[in-house]
């Protein structure tokens, strides 16, 4: 067990590695998207849950009502925070590439901290 755990990390550390080698040695133009685009995984990953289950209960609450912003906002919130976790995977994963269309972010605001409603970037 303890060998497939160590293997796995192994793994892991090789191809983020080489995903921050691809970011380092290509174009200079891409790089610094790239990187953007990692550190953008890394914040929604991280924080997506976390930050986005108050955040839509707030502007649920100022909208709507308290009612509306501690029931369904509640639930917006996870749904939007498993959402922006799992994108902010993806992410990470998918940095070194330009997809989607010139590392743009899939939600705006980019971050879960910022201010502002969460929705689909266009």
């Amino acid at each position: 067990m303890n060998i497939k755990l160590l293997a796995t990390a192994v793994l892991v550390t090789m191809v983020l590695v080489t995903g921050l080698f691809t970011v380092v040695f290509a174009e200079e133009s891409t790089a610094p998207l790239a990187a953007q685009k990692a550190i953008r995984g890394l914040g929604n990953a991280g924080l997506g849950v976390v930050v986005e289950i108050p955040k839509t209960v707030y502007y649920g609450t100022l909208e709507d009502g308290p009612v509306y912003g501690l029931t369904v906002g509640l639930l917006e919130g996870l749904s939007w925070g498993i959402a922006r976790t799992l994108t902010g995977v993806y992410e990470v994963v998918t940095f070194p590439f330009p997809i989607p269309d010139e590392y743009r972010s899939i939600y705006k605001p980019q971050y879960p901290f910022e201010a502002g409603k969460t929705d689909l970037a266009e």
